[in-house]
């Protein structure tokens, strides 16, 4: 039976007349006696004792009352959720991101949204670029932001990019680098050199120190930059890490010297999403957020305001 029924059996008899309920409804009252009459002939029974003032329910009548105003309860709600839902107010964001950028912005900005949308989910996980894009193609995650070197599949959706020379970091006084030169340094003059990194440099630093002739001499290798710049600080490595990272590591007593023939090393920040998926409103909610902390450019990546009702 169509629900609409239950919704005005329930304001018939809260309204305790067909007249009543046929004003609030705007609804004939012939048509709602209607109703009723097909409403007592799919149970079998009567529902109403019709009175001289007021309709008075019979035992059938207040059963199938109070699964009625239950059954209207259930469906405003799912109307409610999946207002709130598609608005981007509720759900679940399911992000991922790389562990050398797990912190700072990202991490103030997935703050920023827990505070801001305060009825959204968060899964939130940390792991390598491979590992982060397997996660989307499978559909564990829907969004990720990672910091690579290497090259990303073909079958993730890349939203926008920055990218950030390789510097070299290291203590000044500790006769590590040359520090003649104060600006550059060559891979040719890191070679033997101990070098601390991600784990994500170290198979293009490896080949491009092949290409120069080289020697690489690994001292550290880890899942993000703090080892590098520890290892700096101590003076027992030059570090390598992306340029984004030297302007908090300057109260380190640390120095970086660009690595003049190290484009081949840059890194790259991604924002990446599943491929030809729909893309939830909690998440383009997040990706508006991360954008506008990280000074990324997507114009043109989340849909017009005109745009989102036709998702």
């Amino acid at each position: 039976m169509n629900l609409q029924y239950y919704f005005n059996y329930v304001t018939i008899v809260e309204e305790g007349s067909l007249t009543a309920a046929s004003r609030k409804l705007h609804i004939a009252q012939p048509a709602l006696s209607n109703q009723i009459k097909a409403m007592e002939q799919k149970y079998g029974t009567r529902l109403f004792f019709r009175g001289a003032r007021r309709l008075e329910l019979t035992d059938a009548g207040m059963i199938l009352y109070q699964q009625a105003k239950r059954m209207c309860e259930i469906e405003q709600a799912a109307k409610n959720e999946i207002a709130s839902g598609f608005s981007g107010q509720k759900g679940m964001l399911r992000f991922g991101v790389t562990p050398s950028v797990a912190g700072g912005i990202v991490a103030d900005a997935v703050l920023a949204f827990a505070q801001k949308y305060p009825q959204t989910e968060i899964k939130y996980l940390e792991a390598s670029p491979t590992d982060l894009c397997k996660m989307l193609q499978n559909g564990i995650i829907e969004v990720a932001v990672l910091k690579t070197v290497g090259v990303l599949p073909e079958n993730v959706n890349l939203l926008c990019i920055q990218t950030a020379p390789t510097v070299a970091i290291y203590k000044p006084g500790a006769g590590l680098l040359d520090e003649g030169k104060k600006d550059t340094v060559t891979i040719k003059q890191l070679s033997g050199v101990p070098i601390a990194m991600e784990e994500l440099y170290h198979g293009p630093v490896l080949s491009a120190f092949k290409a120069k002739n080289a020697t690489l001499y690994l001292k550290a290798l880890s899942s993000s930059p703090n080892m590098s710049a520890k290892m700096a600080k101590a003076g027992l490595a030059v570090g390598l890490v992306s340029e984004k990272a030297v302007p908090a590591l300057e109260n380190e007593g640390l120095a970086a010297k660009q690595i003049s023939d190290g484009a081949s090393l840059s890194a790259r920040y991604c924002l990446l999403t599943q491929q030809g998926n729909y893309r939830s409103q909690v998440v383009n909610n997040f990706i508006a957020l991360l954008a506008e902390a990280l000074q990324l450019d997507v114009s043109g990546v989340l849909p017009a305001p005109e745009e989102k009702g036709k998702q």
